[in-house]
């Protein structure tokens, strides 16, 4: 074992790996201070790259990005009292406060310590549970395995979002639309509308590939963060500022807290192995468990630095307990992890008992990638706190169009198909809606990922083994009785979670239309999935139409609450209630029409001219840039696009236009 782990050190720390690794972490650091981001939506951007390449150097690239998103997402948190990601909520209660006061650095410099820490607790722990777990995976068969699958999602539906059944019908949504495209055991076509369309029509030829996978990823998490940022139009913070003393004291203050820190660490873990939960209220119960335990607690919330070492630990040991899952069994631990898995999929690295008894090596480098990441991030983000700090000024408004044409490229980058790109925009709109309603979009993604490997098992299961058979596997009982207390466990924690926070409920006063709408459409799905594939062979019908009658019952459950509950319930969560309430809020359809106008122009005059073009019009119009600098942006996307173009050997989509005029590369 230990030859095994420092050969995966030298791999980690030597050639293109390490350099792949570092500019991950670069990433990951950006993308924690943009609030809303996370380490989710920037996997979701990073997969299009990763794509295609050397596995090592895909994984380093992607831990790196995972590992540091928790540590660089300190700076908006402390700075201006907004979390760069929902693992930051905690820190917010004393970290601000204390930047108030002009203790700024001694925040952040506590809180790297205690996030470097964290993260080295959760490899360490990573690398102990893989040790002593690999004799018991291995005895796990398929009927186990499709039990595993089965707690997955049902304690990520159940345990995210405002309501169970909403979190259910994303994660049934996200199993329907896994379910397109050939079905495993019967090779029939599935959901390609090849029942009302000729099969030769070009929507029954992209439908029948399946659903790449970038294309889910990027449009649930992206799209609806860049359209509510983009809707505030303004930047976080009006200024970012640092005392130049207090680092010192902020490591004096993590060393005299070194046990509060270890305790952190090993909740943060503990409850990242439990699917669902996630980052989600993590650092509020150890913001909990600090307040609680520690002497002199008066000052918590008025600028306590235990408030911002406690949940900072937890946050990011919680990467290394959310992996656990993930690697030993393929059921993703957050939101984060279940893209992170479909990113090793593109790899051609399969998570679960395979890799850890034939791929150890791998196993040992995501490990190791995890820790480096952290030690690195930690460096960085000290040395360079005052130009990080500096990101939160920047208007959102002016990097949106180059995000959007960043998302636009990476998507179409999917299979390189304009399905890609309708199919995506489609998801997103929806996306835009779940995240207004709070339908878990954690949840559809982790029904995706898992789609394949549920209905895989669901056959092999009931080709292997009678229902008898399995009711008496030991181990298959061990599972359901573990589901039916991490769900029991998980609804407790999330309730004192909420407590902590103080959540208060509020009036939701304005039209409930838009959410009938919303949940009809659901209805309509998986009547829809019901009606295309009740007449298929048995073993290619069974998976989508369980899914869909229990998509369509659980919609119905929410339709029923809707109608009978008072405006206080939490079944009638709308966001824009909060939105509202900001000043110089654009409207709702604005930003998803600026997702729409680039790719509506590209029919006419191709993809490569129309993302230039809207970049100029959208600085001009929206960003209120002058003409020249619009220009330069403009032509700057135009040669990116060029050399992507002649390094991937890649064609963009033609227009209308190319179909008559002969143009010169790129934009034929």
């Amino acid at each position: 074992m230990i030859e095994s782990l420092l050969s995966a050190l030298v791999t980690v720390l030597s050639g293109q790996s390490f350099f792949f690794l570092i500019l991950g972490v670069v990433i990951g650091l950006i993308v924690g201070v943009i609030p809303g981001f996370g380490g989710t939506v920037g996997l979701s951007l990073l997969l299009p790259f990763v794509f295609g390449m050397e596995p090592i150097s895909g994984i380093a690239m992607m831990m790196g990005l995972l590992s540091v998103v928790a540590t660089s997402d300190t700076f908006p948190a402390v700075l201006i009292g907004v979390p760069g990601s929902v693992s930051a909520q905690a820190t917010v209660m004393d970290g601000f406060p204390l930047a108030k006061k002009g203790q700024a650095a001694r925040a952040l410099s506590a809180a790297f310590f205690a996030s470097l820490f964290g993260g080295l607790f959760g490899a360490t722990l990573l690398t102990m549970i893989i040790q002593i777990a690999k004799p018991i995976i291995l005895a796990f068969g398929t009927g186990e395995m499709l039990m595993l699958a089965i707690f997955g999602i049902s304690i990520v539906g159940t345990l995210t979002g405002s309501s169970i059944a909403k979190g259910l019908v994303a994660a049934c949504l996200g199993l329907i639309i896994g379910a397109i495209g050939i079905a495993p055991a019967t090779s029939e076509y599935r959901l390609d509308m090849s029942t009302f369309l000729d099969v030769h029509n070009p929507v029954v030829s992209y439908l029948s590939g399946g659903i790449h996978l970038m294309v889910i990823a990027i449009s649930i998490f992206a799209v609806p963060e860049i359209v509510e940022l983009l809707r505030t139009n303004k930047p976080v913070s009006e200024k970012a500022s640092l005392e130049k003393t207090g680092w010192a004291q902020g490591f004096k203050d993590f060393l005299a807290n070194k046990f509060l820190v270890l305790r952190c660490s090993f909740i943060g873990s503990l409850i990242g192995m439990i699917p669902g939960i996630g980052g989600s209220c993590i650092d509020w119960i150890s913001y909990s468990h600090a307040k609680t335990t520690v002497k002199d607690a008066d000052n918590f919330g008025k600028g306590d630095i235990r408030g911002v070492i406690g949940p900072e630990s937890s946050s990011n040991s919680k990467e290394g307990g959310a992996l656990i899952p993930t690697l030993l069994f393929g059921i993703p631990g957050s939101g984060g992890t279940a893209v992170l898995m479909g990113g090793l999929i593109l790899l051609g690295v399969d998570p679960g008992i395979q890799l850890i008894e034939t791929k150890l090596d791998l196993v040992y480098t995501i490990i190791w990638s995890l820790a480096v990441a952290n030690i690195f991030g930690a460096i960085i983000c000290a040395t360079l706190a005052k130009p990080i700090s500096n990101l939160t000024t920047i208007n959102f408004t002016l990097l949106a169009p180059f995000l959007i044409s960043l998302i636009l490229f990476a998507i179409f980058n999917s299979t390189r198909s304009w399905g890609d790109l309708i199919f995506a925009l489609m998801v997103g709109v929806i996306a835009v809606f779940m995240k207004r309603f709070d339908y878990s979009r954690v949840a559809l993604m982790i029904g995706f990922v898992l789609s394949d490997g549920i209905e895989t098992n669901l056959y092999q299961t009931m080709q292997f083994y009678t229902f008898g058979e399995l009711i008496t596997r030991p181990i298959f009982i061990v599972l359901i009785i573990i589901a039916l207390l991490s769900i029991y466990s998980g609804v407790v924690v999330i309730k004192k979670s909420r407590q902590i926070k103080g959540d208060e409920v509020t009036a939701f006063n304005f039209s409930k239309t838009p959410q009938w709408i919303f949940v009809i459409l659901m209805m309509l799905i998986s009547i829809g999935t019901f009606l295309a594939t009740k007449n298929l062979e048995y073993l290619g019908m069974v998976y989508p139409v369980s899914v869909s009658v229990i998509m369509f019952i659980l919609s119905f459950v929410i339709a029923v609450q809707m109608f009978f509950s008072n405006k206080y319930s939490s079944v009638l969560y709308d966001n824009e209630q909060t939105l509202l309430k900001q000043k110089d809020l654009r409207p709702f359809w604005l930003p998803i029409f600026w997702f729409i106008s680039p790719l509506v122009l590209s029919i006419f005059i191709g993809f490569y001219i129309s993302i230039g073009l809207y970049v100029i019009i959208f600085l001009i119009k929206i960003a209120k840039v002058s003409v020249r600098k619009s220009i330069i942006g403009g032509v700057g996307v135009w040669i990116v696009l060029a050399l992507i173009s002649h390094f991937m050997v890649m064609d963009f989509p033609p227009g209308l236009i190319q179909s008559f005029v002969e143009l010169p590369w790129p934009i034929n």
